[in-house]
């Protein structure tokens, strides 16, 4: 899920980063602490703890995944409907059409949204970043 300026859950980045940790030997029992940090999004420009590159890359591969589901869910929408039908809805006076419009609209933007605080919390040189 992402809020309407495409921050994702604070919980899933959460679980993304204790994920990337255990998976790649980064996790330590300190993290039980370190609640704020892991669920801050985006992330620090940089980290004041002894195992700052294990975060910057468990940032990076979170960075990564999240680019890559709001592309892709950009490119379902913009490729779900023809210029068309998104005319009608538009300009239609139904009630539940301007619902869908307005709630289209609403997805459409997070991800845009998204998208790009994606590519200003990328490692340059990296497929967010482009």
């Amino acid at each position: 899920r992402l809020s309407p300026k495409g921050w994702p859950m604070r919980s899933f980045v959460r679980c993304y980063r204790v994920a990337w940790f255990l998976m790649n030997d980064w996790y330590s029992p300190q993290m039980v602490n370190q609640t704020d940090l892991l669920d801050k999004w985006p992330p620090p420009k940089k980290y004041r703890n002894s195992d700052w590159l294990g975060w910057t890359q468990a940032d990076q591969a979170a960075n990564d995944e999240i680019s890559k589901y709001c592309g892709r869910m950009r490119n379902q929408l913009r490729d779900s409907m023809d210029s068309s039908t998104a005319e009608e809805l538009r300009k239609s006076e139904d009630p539940v059409d301007k619902l869908l419009w307005r709630l289209r609209s609403e997805e459409t933007r997070a991800f845009k949204e998204c998208l790009a605080l994606a590519r200003t919390t990328a490692v340059p040189g990296t497929d967010a970043s482009s």
